[in-house]
């Protein structure tokens, strides 16, 4: 098989992007009963919500009740060590930048967030 037949396979994938896709599941909760959890401006659960979020984006969350000051947060980012695995492929040349614009390269971190509204009691 002739090496060429597996450049389109190197131009759609890497390492990251295969092992963890380009997605991560977030967990979210609030201390405070009856709180609207928001990820990025779209409402996703009363209390505790569930949300597959895009790799190597920052997300919005909002937790918001009534007769309480909302509180709003950024998810974090930090490098996923898989996609260095590019090096055994092609030497990173092509796999490594190809994580990065596919976004599988920076994965969100933590995986859960509390997020409580301030409410005077």
């Amino acid at each position: 098989m002739k090496a060429y037949y597996l450049l389109p396979l190197l131009l759609t994938t890497a390492c990251a992007s295969i092992v963890h896709g380009t997605n991560d599941q977030v967990s979210v909760n609030s201390l405070e009963k009856g709180t609207t959890i928001s990820i990025d401006g779209a409402p996703r659960g009363q209390d505790t919500a569930m949300a597959e979020l895009k790799r190597g984006k920052t997300h919005f969350i909002r937790a918001e009740k009534p007769g309480c000051q909302e509180m709003s947060i950024e998810t974090s980012r930090r490098f996923d060590p898989a996609s260095l695995l590019g090096v055994f492929i092609d030497f990173g040349i092509i796999t490594i930048p190809l994580d990065f614009i596919m976004g599988g390269a920076m994965k969100t971190e933590p995986t859960t967030y509390t997020v409580t509204p301030i409410c005077k009691k």
